[in-house]
């Protein structure tokens, strides 16, 4: 799938993400088209809002704002520091998956225990702690994602990030995975994680892989 257009794009995805776990009622969600963001309104309840469609427009702010509009969600600065740092990515959600969560609970860096893990997500998934200064936190959490496309927010989730919304649920679905593998790993015993230098290894490979065929795609 080629990158979004509209942030109509998003509507189809928005209830069988919160079916399979991706989106709950703190969620945000955004793409970028161009030099604009577009992400959903605060609201109290996201897939109510959502379920309602016309009730709130998504709110559209350029990727230079640096004032936050009071009907935006509180997200918005996160949404906008990833893409400014991040070109490639145009398309950003903030879960709260249940090992996700489980995870950001901890403060523990989720290392690889499958391949997936290292070639979609990351070489490992760092956890910044979110009761920083805003000023602080921003700066830390494109330092922390560099390489990666998702990082964890102590206690609160995690924020995923890819180029398209087809690979941007794959992201969602195998860093899931990847976090009960962690914490099943870390209960029971016996898991061992893929060496750092191993899944960086394997994440070049991947993604260069990927590189060239989402190439061809976007040729077709």
């Amino acid at each position: 799938m080629r990158a979004p257009k509209h942030p109509d794009d998003l509507y189809p995805f928005i209830l069988p993400w919160a079916k399979e776990g991706i989106l709950s009622q703190d969620s945000s969600l955004s793409i970028r088209v161009g030099n604009k963001v577009y992400i959903n309104p605060k609201t109290k309840n996201f897939l109510l809002w959502a379920k309602a469609k016309s009730a709130k427009p998504w709110i559209q702010v350029s990727l230079e704002e640096v004032t936050k509009p009071d009907s935006a969600h509180e997200d918005l600065p996160y949404h906008l520091a990833i893409y400014r740092a991040r070109p490639e990515c145009n398309a950003i959600v903030h879960s709260f998956q249940e090992n996700i969560q489980t995870c950001s609970l901890a403060g523990e860096t989720v290392k690889p225990f499958l391949d997936d893990m290292a070639q979609i997500v990351g070489p490992d998934v760092p956890v910044i702690p979110s009761t920083l200064p805003i000023d602080k936190l921003l700066p830390l959490l494109v330092k922390k994602m560099k390489g990666r496309n998702a990082v964890l927010l102590q206690g609160m989730g995690a924020f995923l990030a890819h180029e398209t919304i087809d690979d941007l649920h794959a992201v969602c679905h195998v860093f899931e995975k990847a976090c009960k593998s962690f914490i099943e790993a870390r209960i029971l015993g016996g898991g061992k994680a893929v060496p750092w230098f191993e899944a960086r290894a394997i994440r070049f490979v991947y993604q260069r892989k990927y590189s060239k065929q989402a190439a061809k795609n976007r040729q077709t």
